[in-house]
């Protein structure tokens, strides 16, 4: 993994905050949108620190820089950060809060500043109670009845810049260390047939306002890319994985504002008429111009009844502060978005489709993980790779295999070979749009490295002896796969049979449970995770996540960890695993669905779709 030197873009950085008399800089992972996946013009994390894991968050001093990541990254976070950065594991209690780090890293009465595009409002509220908190052990007292305690520090919103944004741009404009900044991806839309999606766009927008009307909210702000393709029936390739598409829009009762870059628009053909209904009134802006339009557009609502019950806009509990900061306090209505509800719950025709696309991906799987076996099976037990023996094709019978065209097999078995043929194998399958996500290749103590991408010429190789796990998984236009498999290509050990046997009996356990409605899916995810413990392991990753339609692979709300997961066809990963550090990991996923266990209780259970 190659380290970016990273002296000179903080040095630039530290410049600037001078410049703005600021002492700090809260930069996190996300773009404006929120995406886990974010385009390659935002990636600012990797421009001014190197590390390229999608989950991190920073805070840079005059003379500090320290990054916080969870147990998936920590290995993968100590290679790429070079000597200017301090690394912390945020899922440990010994390591130190960003806030902590901040107070113990400046001096009293400091500036910290942020971007609050990309930061939710929640988040900085609760930053700034820790803030407080922390301030006032040490004897600071906080800022009261609007007079600011001088010695207290302070959270600032840099309106309208990005201060990584500046730094990146001028080293570009001016090829310092070789920098090229990208330019954001405006690609052309695709519509989705009802047949897919089970709705109309207009049929999804009735039941958003029959929700907004139960809760008196006069407007919604969406801003989450994937809940803003779904609403619409359309999708998008703006951003590496996933199929959305650069937008803002403003649902009210009586209108739609849809903001695109107009780059998207030109490009795709009639788009217009798509959304020409004059029943439902759709308008079309330039997604630059969102926040000055959503200023207006909540000052010129109706009023409820009276100046006292002012009209209401329903906000996500994740709008980030620039949004929030828009609308007046008496005027807010935080709760989790209708879209979110309404996508997480998939029709009978998103599962048909699922299902339907995962007897492909799963044959794709199974055709490579039968190539590898054979091959590994050949290989001499004194060589630590070799050359690929003489390529069998895919068999074209789509009974015995995946029928897809021949593709010649790599010449060495490497972790990066062997993720190219099998990327190779699944872009050649009926409906397939693009990955879902980087395909996830390893061999033995690679395996400890959670999200490990093998880089060629960097990648171990695959031997007869080899611990492999594989990660993958596809979207296509009827459905998005995300499975796992770890195989021996030689004799397993004893520990190892006991490892696998231990991940088994978790999606056992978790598989066979009945739970009743509203259940957390913190509670859930014990179930499995009390397997592990009992034979001491553990695994630094959540035990489920959603799963989109032709959508993001990682998908909220829903999840097997602090979300809830409790409506009917709600459709989500199981992935209990093992982590041996340094030495292999064990992971298996399935696709599952959870369903009413019975017509006339609440009580659901999970049913696997496939793999």
């Amino acid at each position: 993994m190659k380290k970016v030197f990273s002296s000179g873009r903080l040095t630039r950085l530290r410049n600037l905050l001078k410049d703005r008399n600021l002492q700090g800089y809260i930069l996190p992972t996300e773009d404006e949108h929120f995406n886990e996946y974010v385009g390659t013009a935002d990636r600012r994390c990797a421009f001014i620190s190197g590390f390229t894991g999608s989950s991190c968050s920073i805070v840079i001093t005059l003379d500090q820089a320290a990054l916080w990541t969870d147990g998936r990254y920590q290995l993968q976070a100590s290679s790429e950060l070079d000597e200017n950065w301090s690394l912390f594991r945020n899922d440990l209690t010994e390591a130190p809060t960003r806030v902590q780090w901040i107070v113990s890293s400046t001096s009293p009465g400091s500036f910290i500043g942020y971007d609050g595009r990309q930061i939710p409002y929640t988040g900085i509220e609760t930053l700034k109670k820790e803030l407080a908190g922390v301030e006032a052990e040490l004897g600071i007292l906080p800022n009261c009845n609007g007079i600011q305690n001088p010695l207290s520090r302070q959270l600032v919103n840099i309106p309208n810049t990005n201060l990584i944004d500046l730094v990146w741009d001028s080293m570009s404009e001016l090829q310092i260390e070789n920098v090229s900044r990208p330019i954001r991806s405006s690609n052309p839309l695709l519509s989705i047939p009802v047949s897919f999606s089970g709705s109309s766009w207009q049929q999804k927008i009735d039941r958003v306002r029959n929700m907004m009307k139960a809760k008196g909210a006069e407007l919604l702000v969406l801003y989450a890319l994937d809940e803003i393709a779904w609403l619409f029936n359309l999708r998008g390739n703006d951003i590496l994985y996933n199929p959305v598409f650069y937008a803002y829009a403003i649902v009210s009762l009586n209108k739609i504002d849809l903001f695109l870059n107009s780059k998207t628009v030109d490009q795709t053909s009639r788009l217009e008429d798509y959304l020409s209904d004059k029943q439902y009134l759709v308008e079309i802006h330039s997604y630059s111009e969102f926040f000055n339009y959503l200023e207006t557009a909540v000052h010129n609502s109706p009023e409820k009844h009276s100046p006292q019950q002012p009209s209401r806009v329903w906000l996500d509990l994740s709008a980030s502060y620039a949004i929030v900061s828009k609308i007046p306090e008496n005027q807010r209505l935080f709760h989790i978005s209708p879209v979110a509800e309404m996508k997480s719950i998939k029709s009978l025709s998103e599962l048909n489709g699922i299902r339907e696309i995962h007897i492909t991906d799963s044959l794709v799987l199974c055709d490579f993980l039968a190539w590898l076996e054979g091959e590994a099976n050949q290989i001499n037990d004194n060589s630590c790779c070799k050359q690929s023996h003489d390529y069998k094709p895919i068999k074209p019978n789509a009974e015995n295999g995946a029928g897809l065209p021949v593709i010649k097999p790599p010449l060495v078995l490497t972790e990066a070979s062997t993720a190219q043929y099998l990327d190779a194998l699944r872009s050649q399958a009926k409906d397939f749009f693009s990955l879902s996500f980087s395909t996830i290749s390893c061999a033995d103590a690679n395996g400890a490295i959670i999200h490990y991408h093998p880089v060629e010429g960097q990648d171990a190789p695959i031997t007869n002896t080899s611990i492999y796990l594989v990660d993958s998984g596809g979207q296509y236009m009827t459905g998005t796969t995300d499975v796992t498999r770890t195989i021996h290509l030689g004799e397993s050990t004893l520990e190892q049979n006991n490892c696998y046997t231990s991940v088994l009996k978790a999606h056992i356990a978790l598989a066979m449970q009945i739970f009743p409605s509203n259940t957390p899916g913190s509670r859930l995810d014990i179930i499995s995770r009390r397997i592990m413990w009992q034979f001491h392991g553990n695994y630094a990753h959540g035990t489920g996540h959603g799963v989109g339609a032709f959508l993001n692979v990682h998908e909220g709300p829903i999840g097997l960890s602090s979300s809830r997961i409790n409506a009917y066809t709600r459709m989500g990963i199981v992935e209990p695993g093992l982590q041996e550090n340094m030495l292999f990991t064990l992971l298996s996923l399935y696709l599952c669905c959870a369903y009413t266990f019975s017509g006339a209780s609440p009580d659901f259970t999970f049913t696997k779709i496939r793999n």
